[in-house]
């Protein structure tokens, strides 16, 4: 003969049904959060790619304005100083007598 087993307690195995639905809810809010998570710093990746990228161009940019305005104050203290020379000269070519007034 058969025998069967019937379970005296229906309410635990509904109440054990209940927790194991809590727990496979949770864990899917978990791997929701994790893709999420992934999708969030994937876009962080590409963002930081460009920021460097950004961040090359105007280092060469800075560089190369810094040197132009190095080169062009250099030639406008030449062009003081050679002014400069001259009126001294002149001056001193007039105080002397060299150059009759």
């Amino acid at each position: 003969m058969a025998s069967y087993v019937v379970d005296p307690n229906p309410d635990k195995l509904s109440d054990l049904q209940d927790q194991v639905d809590d727990v496979s809810g949770i864990m899917r809010q978990n791997i929701d959060k994790v893709l999420e998570r992934g999708e969030k710093l994937d876009d962080l990746i590409v963002k930081t790619d460009d920021l460097q990228a950004t961040a090359d161009s105007f280092q060469k940019t800075s560089t190369k304005i810094a040197r132009k305005m190095w080169w062009k104050n250099t030639k406008m203290m030449v062009i003081i100083l050679v002014i400069t020379a001259i009126v001294i000269t002149l001056i001193i070519l007039f105080a002397t007598g060299v150059i009759p007034t």
